[in-house]
């Protein structure tokens, strides 16, 4: 079952039309992902956290708090 949502730069997503969230990623950097590609995203940077010193921690941001992202605009 194919379920990409082609607003989306992840590649976990679970509904072709998901709600999608903008993920600063470092500089003037972001990533639009929907909920289950976020959720997947910050799995990676909790477990890569582990491994870092303090001064090259992953921001891990609530979903809640990132902003919505619109394609028409």
């Amino acid at each position: 079952m194919h379920n990409k949502n082609w607003n989306c730069d992840g590649d976990h997503c679970t509904h072709e039309s998901a709600e999608i969230r903008i993920l600063p990623t470092g500089g003037s950097s972001n990533a639009l992902l929907c909920r289950a590609c976020f959720n997947h995203e910050l799995q990676y940077r909790k477990q890569r956290n582990k491994e870092l010193g303090s001064a090259f921690k992953f921001d891990i941001p609530d979903w809640y708090d990132l902003k919505l992202y619109d394609p028409g605009s």
